[in-house]
């Protein structure tokens, strides 16, 4: 009798539990924001009716998905669909049958299992919702040193932080590699202490760089206006992490606090300096008179007397060595004009004729 007694009581278990599952459910969330990557659904259970196992989703049950979400429907340990875009969707391939959508055999043999598994439920079933946003300000609070091979510079050397927003676009390969609830903190990190994800972002970082430079001959005045490649550049450079393993990418990505060393900083000043002049000729004959100028202003401040500041300055100006040239004397006589001023040294037309030096006005005529 006991015997018989143990197998009426379970039987009659398997049936009351399976009876309070029969109810088919509501599946919502709110917008899963910048904080949380995945969460589990819960049902809308505001009247209380379904009293039933949190592991079991009746066939026919509603679930709402709202915008910039994933949803993720698993029967028994398996993805069975994948939900990509917001609306209301019915879950009707479900392993557990209902009686309020017909299916009354599989609601009785849905009783068997659970009779045979003494009352217990050898199912499990569940919604997943993943975090389809743009998920912003990823910083990093270190500076990273790298080399950028730039086309037009050579090699310069620079530090920098990167800030960067990533997405996930592949919800199942996400699932797979978190499978819980999952935050924002718990994938990344902070910026003190980054984990895995953000640290092959920063490792990256040079290869990526790399690309700019060599690939699409970015120079480096115009990386920072080129946020789009630089974005592509890495990644490319961890999509083999990120995408395949991962159903992760990369949205955005900035340089922030970038620093040239001094020697890559005195280089780019000095080439850019030496481009402006070479287009420019009139640019580089002001440069010239400036300097000029200032050889004047230094040789009149000189200790020893202004006039042995202008000798010296004579001196360099004849042993530059030049032809003389005619021009015309206070008499009428013929006079000759040397191709540098001897008392500023400045480089003196050569067509001749001048009784003046054009940038100190000393008097040239010989």
């Amino acid at each position: 009798m006991g015997f018989i007694s143990n197998i009426a009581g379970t039987l009659s278990d398997s049936i009351e539990s399976e009876l309070k599952d029969q109810y088919i459910e509501t599946f919502r969330t709110d917008s899963l924001g910048q904080e949380i990557l995945v969460k589990r659904a819960q049902r809308m259970n505001a009247k209380g009716f379904n009293q039933g196992n949190n592991e079991i989703i009746s066939a026919g049950s509603k679930v709402i998905v709202p915008e910039g979400t994933y949803a993720l429907m698993i029967d028994n340990g398996q993805i069975v669909d994948t939900v990509m875009e917001a609306g209301t969707y019915t879950w009707e391939n479900s392993s557990s049958a209902s009686l309020l959508s017909g299916n009354v055999k599989g609601v009785m043999g849905d009783v068997f299992d659970r009779f045979r598994f003494a009352g217990e439920i050898p199912k499990m079933q569940r919604i997943y919702y993943v975090n389809g946003l743009e998920i912003m300000n990823q910083t990093s609070n270190q500076y990273l040193k790298a080399p950028y091979p730039d086309p037009v510079y050579g090699n310069l050397y620079f530090k920098f932080r990167i800030t960067f927003s990533f997405r996930i676009v592949d919800p199942a390969k996400f699932y797979k590699r978190s499978a819980k609830d999952t935050t924002v903190y718990d994938y990344m990190g902070s910026p003190a202490c980054p984990k895995m994800p953000f640290l092959e972002v920063r490792d990256h970082m040079e290869e990526a760089l790399n690309l700019c430079a060599s690939r699409d001959k970015i120079p480096f005045p115009q990386l920072l206006s080129n946020k789009s490649k630089l974005r592509d550049a890495v990644n490319e450079a961890v999509s083999k992490v990120w995408l395949e393993q991962r159903g992760m990418v990369v949205a955005s990505i900035a340089l922030t606090d970038l620093t040239l060393d001094e020697a890559s900083r005195s280089r780019v000043e000095q080439f850019d300096s030496a481009k402006i002049f070479a287009d420019d000729p009139d640019a580089l004959q002001a440069l010239a008179k400036l300097g000029f100028i200032e050889a004047m202003n230094t040789a009149a401040a000189n200790p020893a007397g202004a006039m042995t500041g202008f000798a010296g300055m004579g001196m360099a100006g004849a042993f530059s060595g030049s032809t003389q040239e005619p021009a015309s004397g206070i008499d009428g006589q013929t006079a000759t004009v040397p191709a540098t001023c001897p008392f500023c040294g400045i480089q003196l037309p050569s067509q001749g004729g001048l009784a003046n030096c054009p940038a100190c006005n000393a008097d040239i005529k010989q």
